[in-house]
């Protein structure tokens, strides 16, 4: 009995890490990046809302996203990205101020810049 629900314990475990995300498999999407970690981190109804539209920024939809982003990222310079220093490097007020992203967060987001911000530069803003 007690074999048996070590085994029932084990194949439970391993199923959930079969289905559980890594760090590695997540898409540097813009639709990701917006969703998943600009989101619940910035676009509060205090800061980054669409609602709010602190600084000219919104992160609450993708379409919001990308017409904030498109001043935040410079094209084919992904080191010189806004975006990324205010997240990332800027050592005072780094955003989100109250809670900083995660390492992972930041690293698919400088993923997504060196990739050329794909969804960022091909679609034109207001377009559907």
């Amino acid at each position: 009995m007690v074999r048996a629900m070590y085994r029932l314990v084990l194949a439970a475990a391993a199923a959930l890490a079969g289905c559980s995300q890594t760090d590695n498999n997540r898409p540097a999407t813009l639709e990701y990046i917006t969703e998943a970690i600009l989101q619940p981190a910035c676009s509060q109804s205090v800061c980054h809302s669409s609602l709010r539209n602190e600084r000219g920024y919104a992160f609450d939809t993708v379409e919001a996203a990308r017409r904030s982003m498109q001043g935040l990222v410079t094209k084919g310079e992904p080191a010189e990205s806004s975006l990324l220093y205010t997240v990332l490097i800027r050592p005072i007020k780094r955003m989100p101020y109250d809670s900083p992203l995660p390492d992972k967060d930041i690293a698919l987001i400088k993923q997504w810049l060196d990739d050329g911000a794909p969804g960022l530069f091909d679609v034109a803003v207001g377009a559907p």
